[in-house]
């Protein structure tokens, strides 16, 4: 799989295993009206405007985004997508889940949820959610830099699964997978395979959790620890993810690779 790059405190490369695993909807855990495709990325709300609850499969990690996109927004209900997280595992829950994530999920507890932006509930819109180390969630729209404070309190010293409440005018929603759609996005930003910052070695690296691609390991760890923001999108790095060449060679998702030695970092 994909490796995290890190300084060490000698200032020598550091190698770590990236934590990642496919993110979809969890398939036994879901609201009464919820119908799911097979793949468990795709949800749509059968009827009503309410009792469209779903949870992520595994806990998502913190400043990990969760993606969606808004496949059908149905204009004669009112409202639209809320999404939080939970500090509760969705396989401990027993009995149908109630109609509404906000307010009904929140006051049960170890629940944090709140209200997409009207604005950004549109078909074909891309929704970002996330959480950072304060327990705050922000959200953006169509992969941009901008962010937006949708809610504070969430407990980050538990681990935390998504939800998502396909309410009012969002229908049906795709969950979208993050570490692809920076990878894709980096190959448009640099038509060459080299680094856009040097542009001599080969761009083998991913910021994280932004996910742009297109710069060497070493100018990755010079952003690292100077800047420590991505120069495409200006966003705190976290950790800086190793794409594997092995992995593009036989045809797999990048994150799904094995892990290069160490030595080929220094």
């Amino acid at each position: 799989m994909g490796a995290c790059l890190c300084p060490s405190d000698d200032e020598s490369d550091g190698f770590l295993e990236a934590s990642y695993s496919p993110l979809f909807f969890h398939p036994h855990v879901k609201g009464s009206q919820i119908f799911m495709d097979e793949s468990c990325c795709t949800v749509s709300r059968m009827d009503t405007f309410h009792d469209g609850i779903v949870f992520s499969n595994r806990p998502v990690e913190l400043y990990e985004k969760v993606t969606l996109k808004i496949l059908q927004d149905d204009q004669k209900w009112q409202g639209g997508l809320r999404v939080g997280f939970t500090w509760k595992n969705p396989c401990l829950r027993f009995g149908p889940l109630p109609p509404f994530v906000c307010p009904d999920l929140v006051i049960q507890g170890k629940t944090c949820a709140g209200v997409v932006p009207d604005e950004y509930i549109a078909e074909d819109n891309i929704i970002s959610f996330w959480v950072d180390g304060q327990g705050c969630v922000f959200c953006s729209i169509n992969l941009e830099a901008e962010r937006s404070l949708l809610f504070k309190g969430v407990s980050v010293q538990s681990p935390l699964w998504a939800i998502v409440d396909v309410y009012g005018r969002t229908k049906a929603v795709q969950l979208l997978d993050s570490p692809s759609l920076g990878f894709q996005g980096g190959a448009e930003e640099s038509t060459a395979e080299d680094c856009m910052v040097c542009c001599e070695s080969q761009a083998s690296t991913m910021m994280f959790p932004c996910c742009h691609t297109g710069f060497c390991s070493s100018c990755s760890l010079k952003i690292f620890r100077t800047s420590g923001r991505c120069p495409l999108c200006r966003e705190k790095v976290k950790k800086i993810l190793q794409i594997s060449t092995l992995a593009e060679s036989e045809g797999l998702p990048s994150w799904l690779g094995k892990s290069e030695s160490a030595s080929s970092l220094r």
